[in-house]
């Protein structure tokens, strides 16, 4: 149950949607500070912002009909009625990045990388931010924990059959966490690309979605309340396009590695690692839905995988960066 903030007119305003609304407008406001800092195209930029937000509401909804039907009374009024029902994030990706397509269909900007980097940037602001509304409500939480009674790592819940206090890992405060710190990094390495004038539009996108695609394999694996895929039910949709985002990322760098230093027999042994850490997440997370009281031990070992990812990821990166600042004059 959402907590009420204050009544309007009769209405009730709920802190939840109070939250959501200032993340939404953090990262508004970042985004236009980054674009309109770097492109100086205020057209593109403020044209973007409302497509944005309105594909991003429709989108959001929809994939949380998607996931969540038997909270709704049909497709119809999951659409309809905005007033009621629940958002699912991956729309506002899907949303904003259809959005960038559009402004740049149109010719409002011929950059659509340059676009996407500063959403990247301020779409960690935003859920930082946004993801602090679980605060006032029962969703977003993982397992009861015995050792932990405060946050960042638990949060009180009350049990909706007996009442009891419960006290669970508070996923959200940890995904607020690590989009800040994505939020903080980001900002660091794209400045710094900036400043020198020769990071690769188009990059720090990538490096979001390697980054932040893995942080929630892991963190949305812990939620009693994730989203799932209709055809089996227990296949986690956010688990799964973090996979992919991942995958997308280590792709795009090793057609450039190779681009940049041609193909060599060593880089496979690279690709081995990466497909070998992937796999070892994916057995970490078949084995922690069976065996719930290793979930520590799981949950680190599935880290450690994530982060050899990554790490292998921007090596890759970093190989063929090197080769394109020597010769073509880019750098990250």
């Amino acid at each position: 149950m959402d907590k009420i903030a204050f009544y309007s007119g009769g209405t009730a305003i709920y802190w939840n949607s109070v939250v959501l609304t200032l993340a939404a407008a953090t990262a508004i406001c970042f985004f236009l500070a980054f674009y309109l800092g770097k492109s100086g195209n205020g057209a593109a930029g403020f044209a973007v912002v409302p497509v944005s937000m309105v594909l991003s509401l429709v989108l959001s909804r929809f994939f949380h009909w998607y996931c969540q039907s038997d909270s709704y009374a049909g497709f119809s009024a999951a659409m309809t009625n905005y007033a009621e029902g629940g958002y699912a994030l991956m729309g506002v990706f899907l949303g904003c990045t259809v959005a960038a397509a559009l402004t740049r269909i149109v010719c409002l900007h011929r950059n659509l990388p340059e676009m996407l980097d500063a959403m990247s940037i301020a779409g960690c602001a935003g859920i930082a931010v946004g993801r602090l509304s679980a605060l006032f409500n029962a969703s977003d939480r993982g397992q009861v924990l015995e050792s932990f009674r405060s946050l960042p790592i638990a949060y009180p819940v009350s049990n909706a059959v007996s009442g009891a206090v419960e006290y669970r890992l508070a996923t959200f405060a940890l995904q607020s966490m690590v989009a800040l710190a994505l939020f903080l990094g980001l900002t660091v390495f794209y400045l710094k690309g900036q400043k020198r004038g020769k990071l690769k539009d188009g990059d720090t996108c990538l490096v979001f979605l390697l980054l932040y695609g893995a942080s929630q394999v892991v963190l949305d694996s812990t939620r009693y309340d994730s989203l799932f895929f209709r055809s089996n039910g227990f296949v986690s949709v956010v688990q799964v396009l973090g996979a992919l985002a991942v995958v997308l990322a280590a792709i795009v760098f090793s057609r450039r590695m190779v681009k940049a230093r041609g193909f060599r027999a060593w880089q496979i042994l690279l690709w081995l690692l990466i497909a070998i850490a992937i796999a070892g997440a994916g057995y970490m997370e078949y084995y922690v839905q069976r065996r719930g009281n290793e979930a520590l031990f799981a949950y680190s070992v599935m880290s450690g995988c994530l982060a050899a990812v990554i790490a292998l990821t921007l090596l890759i990166r970093n190989l063929a960066v090197r080769v394109e600042r020597k010769y073509h004059g880019t750098d990250g």
